[in-house]
C-alpha cells in the first residue's frame, strides 16, 4: 500500500477516533481539552479547513459529473482498457485523498480549538458532515476495488456514484455552512465598541 494511501488512512482513522471522543466528552458532560490554544490559531485552522472543504467541493463534483462517468465510457472498449484506465486513475488519487483527509482531521480538530469565529454549534455540525461523508467511503473504495478486479457492472458503477454523491453532497454542505458562518461580517454596534 502506498504511503499517501496509509497517510490518508491515518487522517481519517484520526478524525473519527476524535470525534468519537469529542461525543463522549459532551455526552458525560466533561469539557474538551484544547488541543489548538488562543483564538489566532483557531482562526487559522478554521480558515485552511474551509479552504479545503472547497478545493474538495470542486473535486468532489467534478469526480462525480466528469471522471467516473468515464468508468462508462471506457468499458464500452473493454476490460482491458477499462482496468488500465481505474489502474491509472487510483495512481493519481494523492491529489484527492489527501486533501480530503486533511479537511476533515481541520474540522475534528476545531471541536478541540479554542474559541474563534465560527460558533460550535457550527463546528459541531461541519464535523458531523465530515464524519458522514468519511461513513461513506468505504462504499466507493469497495467499489473502484471490485471494478479493478473485475472489471466494470452497473452495480458497483452505482455504488461509487451513490457513495460519492452522499459524501460529496456532505462536504458541500459543510462548505456552504464554514462559508456562510466563519466570513458573516461583525454588527456594527461590535465593531465601534458597543454592544
Amino acid at each position: 500500500m502506498p504511503l499517501y494511501f496509509i497517510t490518508f488512512l491515518a487522517t481519517l482513522a484520526v478524525s473519527l477516533l476524535l470525534y468519537v471522543w469529542a461525543l463522549v466528552s459532551v455526552v458525560i458532560k466533561r469539557p474538551l481539552p484544547r488541543f489548538i490554544h488562543g483564538e489566532f490559531a483557531a482562526s487559522q485552522l478554521q480558515a485552511v479547513g474551509i479552504a479545503l472543504l472547497w478545493v474538495n467541493v470542486g473535486v468532489g463534483w467534478l469526480l462525480f459529473f466528469n471522471v467516473y462517468r468515464i468508468h462508462v465510457d471506457m468499458s464500452a472498449l473493454g476490460d482491458l482498457a477499462f482496468q488500465a484506465f481505474s489502474r491509472g486513475y487510483t495512481r493519481r488519487l494523492p491529489i484527492v485523498v489527501l486533501p480530503y483527509g486533511a479537511a476533515c482531521l481541520a474540522w475534528v480538530l476545531a471541536l478541540w480549538s479554542a474559541p474563534a469565529r465560527i460558533s460550535r454549534r457550527a463546528l459541531w455540525g461541519i464535523a458531523t458532515l465530515c464524519v458522514v461523508s468519511i461513513i461513506s467511503t468505504p462504499w466507493a473504495a469497495g467499489a473502484q476495488d471490485e471494478m479493478q478486479a473485475h472489471g466494470y457492472t452497473e452495480h458497483a458503477y452505482l455504488q461509487l456514484q451513490t457513495s460519492h454523491l452522499v459524501r460529496t453532497i456532505a462536504v458541500t454542505m459543510a462548505a456552504v455552512w464554514a462559508l456562510a458562518e466563519g466570513w458573516r461580517l461583525p454588527k456594527l454596534g461590535d465593531s465601534m465598541g458597543r454592544s
